[in-house]
């Protein structure tokens, strides 16, 4: 007994370090310590793994929640991620019919960390709240959270791919309709251009008749 609950918590080890996706496309997850303010990273991504590793190892889901985009070019400049738990979810018109409601899946949590953009282009924490208002969970929930986190990543990504997608169809459909109405303005200026010269031709040739007489 002893001895799997040891494996378990090398499997759980292992799968901070490395996980896949849903594509068989390895992804590596940031190992680290306890976030702490004043902590540095690459970029925007690499804070948001750690603290997803670190979520991994400590038993609770993390996800982004609101930002801010610089007045200059519209940038994420700050962000803030959150345990899966913040905040409280509205309750919907069937849960207020129905008799037995859904467990409570968000409970005011206010764990979370506050990453800023720095001038030089790295990624800073400002702010750090280590407790949570809920129980963490243990090895065996653990390892359903990395598959949850990773399938949830997966969903994100095939959405993301889908809009964009959508973006190009309309894209190339919108420079069909602007190649279309250049066409049609070119045919139109051709003939209007025809139209005009026979005018002048004919003017010319009624003028030369007339000196002719």
């Amino acid at each position: 007994m002893a001895g799997s609950s040891v494996q378990e918590a090398s499997q759980v080890e292992e799968n901070d370090k490395m996980t896949h996706n849903s594509s068989g496309v390895q992804l590596t997850v940031v190992e680290g310590d306890e976030p702490y303010v004043g902590q540095e990273f690459e970029n925007e991504a690499a804070a948001h793994a750690f603290y997803s590793a670190y979520g991994m190892r400590m038993g609770f889901i993390t996800r982004m929640n609101y930002h801010n985009r610089s007045k200059i070019d519209g940038s994420i400049v700050s962000r803030a991620l959150v345990c899966n738990k913040e905040g409280y979810r509205k309750p919907y018109r069937r849960d207020v019919k129905n008799v037995r409601s859904r467990a409570p899946t968000r409970v005011g949590c206010k764990a979370m960390i506050s990453i800023r953009k720095m001038s030089t282009g790295k990624w800073v924490i400002t702010k750090f709240v280590k407790e949570h208002t809920h129980l963490l969970a243990g090895c065996q929930v653990q390892k359903a959270l990395i598959s949850n986190q990773i399938q949830n990543e997966d969903k994100r990504v095939q959405e993301l791919t889908q809009q964009l997608l959508i973006e190009r169809k309309r894209s190339a459909s919108l420079r069909q309709f602007i190649d279309l109405l250049f066409n049609h303005i070119e045919e139109h200026t051709q003939g209007l251009s025809k139209s005009i010269q026979y005018i002048v031709d004919s003017v010319n040739k009624f003028e030369s008749e007339g000196k002719n007489r």
